[in-house]
């Protein structure tokens, strides 16, 4: 069985989130599977600046746009973990500085890149004389070839294309590449497909819609978000639209790269360590909090205000009498600061947290209000809060493998690797119950949820005293040393590795495929 995988970004050639990561790790997992997968992707300017084996497989290739232009494109090959990878280069869509758009908003020409872009999938495929029993197609980008497939399939009685499914994965509902109505002429889409049954959209195209639409099937990347988003809160007004596909929408958790994410082998952090041994991660504790505050704590060395990898400057406070206490709690996040990742609630609760005897160490960006905020509270709390504005790969490592507690008070989350990650690093998160948290969070209230697999704390109700008593209940479990050396382990010991996702989509592709086993 043949799928394309076609995604806009995958690592470790782009990346902005977390669809990069699936898109990275999915095929190559499918392949051991013993799926025959290959990823079709733009080809960014980023791509072509670093140094990947790449072969020309065709110059000048041609995509008919609408009636009266054509789009030209290039077609490039590299290998990956026996995937192949091809790049679709068009300099004046996809030669830019960025993904999708700048600090200002999105290209206001998204519609027409994404449009090509949906339409060179299968040129490309023509190109490379492939025709895939399965198209698997990743979020709002490339909605729109569904509905591509499902318009050859009905116009086109010679089509190789006659037996081949479409499957569409929403990897957040919120984002879903809504343009205007002139988007139909750009891009070729007979009016007929405009109508509220079709990718209308309140007066609009609506490229996610369009995929929920002409798929054979629809996933999402956890059970849980899979019924959520059939509901008004989670629905972002189509859900709707959704519940009419009920039948054909499934959840399939996705997993994280154990080859990228191990303590054991991770050369980003202070010391390297695993479930049997958990010296090193006291080690790297120390280490964040003599980078985050400038404190020796327990004969660590280093100092705060050194520069992340990426250039990040870690914005502790330069402080010289050591730490107090290095075994009190030490709480991370690494996140973007938006509402949607909760960081209202942790506001809302600083003043409160701040009462107990802890570090609070925080990386990311996002909203500017929240950054002002955090800054403020950061000033007032300067021994005991850390703040980063920014990202740097290797200071989010080291606040994976030197925290204690992982703050994940997440209003929504498709599915989250931030709470998989701290497992596999034996530092427990304390999440809201939704999506992807619900699906890989066991929840701890008593001493016999340890006993049972806990490995985490769970709130429910969306509001900044209910995720505080959450967080209050882990860290008086934490003073327990017995009980929390007994929680790490369960976190460490839980796989999620993507073996479990890949085999169950091969038994989605399976099927609705040709009628046959791989």
């Amino acid at each position: 069985m043949k799928v394309a995988i076609c995604v806009a970004e995958a690592v470790p050639f782009a990346k902005t989130g977390g669809l990069a990561d699936v898109a990275g790790a999915l095929p190559a997992a499918l392949k051991i599977k013993g799926v025959d997968t290959f990823v079709i992707m733009p080809g960014y300017k980023s791509i072509f600046e670093k140094d990947y084996p790449m072969q020309t497989v065709s110059k000048g290739a041609k995509v008919q746009m609408n009636a009266s232009e054509n789009i030209e494109f290039d077609l490039y090959r590299t290998t990956l973990k026996n995937v192949d990878f091809y790049f679709v280069r068009n300099d004046s869509l996809f030669g830019r500085e960025n993904l999708y758009g700048t600090a200002q908003g999105d290209y206001t020409d998204n519609n027409l890149r994404f449009g090509f872009f949906s339409k060179a999938i299968f040129k490309v495929m023509e190109l490379i004389s492939v025709v895939p029993d399965i198209i698997h197609l990743h979020d709002y980008h490339f909605g729109l070839a569904a509905l591509l497939l499902h318009d050859i399939k009905n116009n086109d009685k010679t089509t190789p294309y006659k037996d081949t499914k479409s499957v569409f994965t929403i990897h957040n509902l919120a984002y879903q590449g809504v343009y205007g109505s002139e988007t139909l002429e750009l891009c070729g889409i007979d009016s007929k497909y405009f109508t509220s049954e079709g990718l209308e959209f309140y007066g609009n195209v609506n490229f996610m819609k369009a995929g929920i639409v002409y798929s054979d099937k629809i996933t999402t990347v956890s059970p849980t978000y899979s019924k959520e988003i059939l509901t008004s809160r989670y629905g972002y007004r189509l859900e709707d639209t959704l519940k009419s596909r009920a039948e054909d929408l499934s959840g399939i958790i996705n997993g994280i790269d154990y080859t990228v994410w191990d303590p054991a082998k991770d050369k980003a952090i202070f010391a390297n360590y695993g479930i049997n041994d958990l010296a090193g991660k006291k080690k790297c504790k120390d280490n964040l909090i003599s980078e985050a505050f400038g404190m020796a704590a327990s004969g660590a060395a280093g100092a705060a205000g050194d520069a992340g990898d990426d250039g990040n400057i870690h914005n502790g406070q330069n402080k010289s009498e050591p730490a107090t206490n290095p075994d009190k709690p030490l709480i991370g996040m690494v996140s973007r600061l938006s509402e949607q990742k909760g960081i209202d609630l942790i506001t809302g609760a600083m003043e409160d947290i701040m009462k107990n005897d802890v570090y609070v160490v925080i990386l990311g960006t996002g909203e500017e209000k929240y950054h002002n905020i955090l800054m403020e509270m950061q000033a007032g709390y300067k021994d005991k809060f850390s703040l980063t504005i920014g990202y740097s790969d290797k200071f989010s490592r080291q606040i994976y493998s030197g925290s204690d507690i992982f703050l994940m008070p997440s209003n929504y989350e498709p599915c989250g690797l931030g709470q998989l990650i701290s497992l596999k690093y034996g530092t427990i998160p304390v999440v809201r119950n939704t999506g992807g948290l619900a699906d890989t969070i066991i929840d701890i209230k008593n001493p016999e949820d340890i006993d049972k697999g806990g490995q985490g704390f769970m709130f429910t109700e969306y509001a900044a005293d209910a995720f505080y008593i959450a967080l209050k209940t882990a860290i008086d479990f934490y003073y327990d040393k017995r009980l929390w050396s007994k929680i790490v382990k369960n976190g460490m010991d839980c796989d999620f590795s993507w073996d479990y996702s890949a085999g169950k989509y091969k038994e989605l592709y399976e099927s609705i495929g040709r009628g046959r086993k791989i």
